[in-house]
């Protein structure tokens, strides 16, 4: 769908960072910045991914949807959000984003089978849920994008990959 060179992340994970730090599946990507409030959680992923010079950790007290007002959105190709340890605060962080009303990034949501997470999203032009796996993604932009080949090649490979199988779902990419 996009060449991703510049992605932000809201709330650090073991398949998030590492997989878009993973050079064979991110082949293109130049900086990824990741904002975690989980002070812990975010001292873990650094010790596994701080020696990649292409990866920029904030570390923030308290919710994260404020720090969302000090950061340039259209500077990304990609957003994803998987912050926070309650829905509402994820909530306000996606509301956050969506107040912003960034033109240019596509914008990820894992967990968007939570209602609250789609209302919260109703403010973008875009929404897409795919299904193949539980939790579910969302992918949200205000501006069009054709998410037809995606969604098929997700539903017809979800039978017979696993979601954290990185090599094979490159090579379904390819």
């Amino acid at each position: 769908m996009r060449e991703i060179r510049n992605v932000l992340e809201f709330g650090c994970g073991r398949y998030s960072t590492l997989t878009f730090l993973n050079r064979a599946a991110f082949p293109h990507l130049e900086r990824l910045h990741s904002v975690e409030n989980d002070i812990a959680w975010g001292e873990t992923i650094n010790e596994i991914a701080k020696h990649d010079e292409r990866w920029s950790l904030r570390l923030v007290s308290g919710d994260i949807a404020p720090s969302v007002a000090e950061l340039d959105l259209e500077s990304f190709d990609l957003i994803f959000i998987d912050d926070s340890k309650t829905s509402s605060e994820r909530v306000a962080t996606i509301g956050a984003v969506a107040q912003k009303q960034p033109q240019r990034p596509l914008i990820a949501i894992h967990d968007f089978e939570v209602g609250e997470y789609q209302q919260a999203a109703t403010a973008f032009r875009q929404r897409h849920k795919f299904r193949a796996y539980t939790p579910k993604t969302g992918v949200i932009s205000n501006t069009k994008i054709d998410t037809r080949r995606l969604k098929r090649l997700l539903n017809t490979n979800a039978r017979k990959l696993q979601p954290d199988d990185i090599e094979a779902w490159i090579g379904t990419f390819a």
